[in-house]
Formats: structure tokens, sequence, C-alpha cells
């Protein structure tokens, strides 16, 4: 039996691109389908949770791209070092950002919640539920997942909520509001000289202290204090007890911020340091009502 290579090739060939079509769309296919794995498995997991999990508390590399969690990272170090008064900081710190809500219900499980996952655009995966199930259509959520392919996978690289919200937004606002709340000699004396003003609060104006600080009493001995030293807490008792005039602090974009500046304010030294005003020295010779300082 003859075989015809010539007429062969062009049918092998045919197979070959055949097959290699086929392997592409495969690949297509199952790129999909992670990505809708992705968020499917996520949220089994979030609802399966007793507890609100905070936008922070995912295990790094797991589910947010490296430039999110690298923005995620550093809303988290920002309030933990800048943020020194009793605003809520931290995204999402007032509710639960995966489920777009405040309170979630401890009924509410992955099954009840009906939740479904489809593509919406190249790259892009939108998770509808229902927080409240019992509730009605009032309660349903719609939040988009915008996908990056990286090394270990599918990474959300954002978030996408209703009247156009963007987690990445959010977190950049919130990263600058903390960073100009900081730089606001204003707020930080408000706060300080607020908690010296009440006795069960002192322990709360040690948060805008930079240890170690010089503390001088009122006959001129100065020494270095660390935060848990029995004489500053007596210093700060002493300062309460001043009953400070808060209507002579300064206002709002009053002091310009730059590194080292130093502004006595009453009985107490700021110096601008580390993108934050800190009380650096309190002299209890000068323990008067606060006067307003010069900028």
């Amino acid at each position: 039996m003859n075989i015809n290579k010539k007429r062969l090739l062009p049918i092998g060939v045919g197979l070959f691109a055949f097959a290699a079509i086929g392997l592409l769309a495969d690949k297509a296919w199952s790129e999909k389908q992670q990505q809708l794995d992705l968020i499917t498995n996520f949220y089994k997991d979030h609802m399966a949770r007793p507890e609100i999990r905070q936008a922070s508390q995912l295990p790094a590399g797991a589910f947010y791209s490296a430039e999110l969690e690298a923005l995620v990272d550093a809303n988290l170090q920002l309030c933990d070092s800048l943020s020194r008064g009793d605003d809520i900081c931290g995204y999402g710190a007032d509710g639960d950002v995966f489920l777009d809500t405040q309170e979630v219900p401890p009924s509410l499980d992955f099954e009840r919640s009906h939740f479904q996952v489809a593509r919406v655009g190249e790259n892009t995966v939108e998770a509808t539920f229902n927080v409240y199930p019992d509730m009605g259509s009032a309660y349903e959520r719609q939040i988009r997942y915008v996908l990056v392919k990286e090394d270990a996978g599918w990474r959300v690289d954002d978030m996408l909520y209703g009247q156009g919200r963007s987690m990445r937004e959010e977190i950049k606002q919130e990263n600058d509001a903390v960073l100009a709340r900081a730089r606001e000699l204003a707020d930080a004396a408000g706060w300080v000289f607020n908690y010296l003003g009440n006795e069960d609060m002192l322990d709360r104006a040690a948060r805008f202290i930079a240890f170690p600080v010089q503390v001088c009493d009122q006959y001129g001995a100065c020494a270095a204090l660390k935060r848990d030293d029995v004489v500053l807490l007596q210093a700060l008792d002493a300062l309460g007890h001043n009953n400070p005039d808060l209507t002579t602090l300064p206002k709002a974009g009053e002091v310009s911020a730059s590194e080292g500046k130093v502004v006595a304010i009453g009985a107490l030294d700021f110096t601008f340091r580390n993108k934050a005003w800190w009380v650096t020295k309190i002299d209890l010779r000068r323990s008067s009502s606060p006067l307003r300082p010069n900028p």
C-alpha cells in the first residue's frame, strides 16, 4: 500500500493546528475559571468565619495583588503609628468591606446569602449576594473585583462598589488624611489637652509622647523618663489639675510643620519629627494655661 506523504502533510498540519486551538481554548477557560474560583472560595471561607475579618487581616500574598497589599499595609502602619486620638482609623475598621456592611447577622452563611459570581469584563469578576436574605432586596450587594495575574496566580488589584467607590482610592484618601492630621499641631495639641483635662484619660496622652521624654519639675530638676515611670504619671496628673484653657490652643493651619520644629504650648514642647507632632518635653515650671504659640 502506497502512502501519499504529500497528502498526509496538510492533514497533519491541520490536526496539529486544531489541537493547538483546543489547548488555547482550554487554557483560556481555565484562566477564567481560576478567576471565578478565587472570589468564590474567598467568600465561602469569609462567610464561615464567626467574626468580622478586616481588610488588613488577610494572609500575605493570598488574595491581594502586590500593589494593593502594599497599600493596605501602609494604611495599617499609618494608623498604628500616627493616628493617636480616638478617631476610628483603618480601611473598613468600622465594618466588613467584603460584605459592604457595618453589621453582619450571625445567621449569614454562604448558602443563605444567595451568592453568585460572574465575569463582567476582561479580568473583572462581579460577586452578588444578600447580607440580610430574610429582609429582602434592600440588602443585596454587588462588588466587582478587578484582577491581575501574578506569579502565584490571579490576585485582587481593586474592589469596586456602588456610587463609583474604589477600595484603592478610599485607602489612598484615608492615608492622605492620616498624614495631614499628623502634620496638624492643632489636632495633636487638642487631643493631648483634652486627655489631660480628664483624669480617666491621662494614659491616652502618652500616645502623643516621644519616649524617653524630658520632664522638669517645678524646681527645675529634669530627667528623661520612660512610658511606665511613675514620675511621668504624676506630672501628667499635675497638668490635668491645672485646668488648661482649650480656647487658647492653636487653630488648624496656624502652625506649619517641618522636621525638627519645636513649639511650646503651656508646659509642653511639641516637636515635629517622623511625620507627626510629639510631646518631647514637659516643664512643670510653665504649668499655666497654654499660650498661643508663634507659627
